[in-house]
């Protein structure tokens, strides 16, 4: 069975925040983590109500959100700069530069057997049109998810430092063949952790440049945490 990872990529600045309390925190969690926001307003919003049905009665912003690759429609809008950056005061900064954003690397096995609470989708938590389904038992992962747009060829975005092998370079819908036509949700699929996830939980981060490594690990010298920084151009658009 093939070995999955989960990422979710953040602003740099609030490493140092993720460092100093030991943990990431879901955005309705008190204290609540004063962070940077790089996303839509609306769909925020959304995901702050019942629209999409949670296994424990929660809503998606008691989740720490992560995708299945770092390629997706998400992460390419911000390449585009097409998404605000958004202050911990609320003020809108500049546009999102994906140069400035770097991964924070995770597998779901390394949640099995933890307290933590989690679940998966099969389709992106933006959107009815699919509707997707979430699951709660990891042994389903490979079942759940749809692997096949991920798996094929060509591949991009390998970290062979953790053996992770890569995801296909496309996710784009297509009209043919009928797997593709709900590609970019597909691609979209989430691994949510309850509340908070510990920072023990995550393998690595990745940088786009070594400008941002350096910068980055020099916020990690200065905590009590020692975790892997890798500088990953492939993981990236530009």
């Amino acid at each position: 069975m093939p070995k999955r990872f989960i990422f979710r990529q953040v602003y740099h600045e609030d490493l140092a925040t993720f460092l100093a309390d030991g943990e990431i925190r879901a955005k309705r969690y008190q204290p609540i983590q004063r962070c940077h926001q790089t996303s839509y307003q609306e769909i925020v919003d959304r995901r702050g109500t019942n629209e999409f049905q949670m296994p424990n009665g929660g809503v998606v912003n008691d989740f720490v959100p992560f995708y299945f690759s770092p390629i997706t429609s998400f992460t390419y809008t911000i390449f585009r700069k097409n998404v605000p950056l958004v202050s911990p005061d609320g003020e809108h900064l500049r546009q999102a530069c994906e140069d400035e954003r770097i991964f924070l690397v995770s597998s779901p096995e390394m949640f099995r057997g933890s307290d933590l609470f989690t679940c998966f989708s099969d389709f992106a938590l933006n959107s009815k049109a699919p509707l997707p389904t979430v699951e709660t038992d990891l042994d389903k992962l490979e079942a759940h998810v749809h692997w096949d747009v991920f798996d094929e060829n060509p591949q991009i975005a390998a970290i062979p430092e953790i053996g992770y092998a890569g995801v296909c370079q496309w996710f784009q819908n297509m009209a043919s063949p009928a797997n593709r036509m709900t590609r970019s949700s597909k691609r979209m699929a989430e691994f949510l952790v309850h509340q908070t996830v510990p920072l023990d939980k995550v393998l690595c981060i990745i940088a786009k440049t070594d400008a941002m490594k350096d910068t980055v690990s020099a916020m990690m010298a200065a905590s009590a945490w020692n975790i892997p920084i890798y500088k990953k151009r492939g993981c990236y658009y530009g």
